[in-house]
């Protein structure tokens, strides 16, 4: 029988074993952008912040993207540091519930949806969705062609950068220098179906 206590971040002692453990979890909010299976800490407001040091538990390591600041995702706390794991459980440093402040959400990314007709979130979604299809994608929002300028769909340099700095995403192509960026965004956000 192995000893279920401290079993995740040893080496196993027989290669082949099988078995099952409950690991704790808790529902947090990142501060940060996080990336999957990334240490985490917990700040002054309860909100979880990238940490490559220790840290109190690891970013859910099944998601298959960045974990964007003010997304909620599940953080799994390390074994070692969690003494009564059950389906309800207490952590004997840090009194875990909800975030003590609002979410801050990115002012210009905001301003750029309330004109585009669309909310924060979906545009956050279509950013993420443009990157995962390498294309344009369809425009869901509340306004007319005639209501949105053409430039919305051709220039949005200031939503791809602002996105980034939310998302932590860095994959775009840069030919600039360390001073003077020269980042190749996606050359359209939407497409318009009427």
């Amino acid at each position: 029988m192995i000893n279920k206590k401290n079993l995740l971040g040893k080496e196993p002692a027989e290669l082949g074993d099988k078995d099952a453990i409950h690991v704790a979890i808790v529902a947090v909010r990142a501060a940060t952008p996080i990336n999957p299976g990334q240490k985490c800490s917990i700040n002054e407001f309860g909100e979880a912040v990238s940490d490559n040091g220790r840290g109190v538990g690891v970013a859910d390591p099944f998601l298959k993207q960045a974990i964007a600041k003010g997304q909620s995702f599940w953080l799994l706390l390390n074994g070692t540091e969690v003494p009564n794991v059950k389906h309800t459980w207490e952590h004997p440093k840090i009194a875990f519930g909800p975030p003590t402040r609002e979410v801050k959400l990115n002012k210009t990314l905001l301003a750029n949806a309330e004109d585009l007709g669309l909310t924060y979130q979906q545009l956050m979604d279509a950013c993420q969705k443009c990157v995962d299809t390498n294309s344009p994608v369809e425009y869901e929002g509340t306004k007319t062609a005639e209501e949105l300028s053409e430039d919305v769909f051709v220039d949005s340099y200031e939503i791809w950068s602002e996105w980034c700095e939310e998302t932590g995403y860095d994959d775009f192509p840069d030919y600039g220098t360390d001073c003077c960026p020269e980042i190749e965004y996606p050359n359209a956000l939407f497409t318009f179906e009427s």
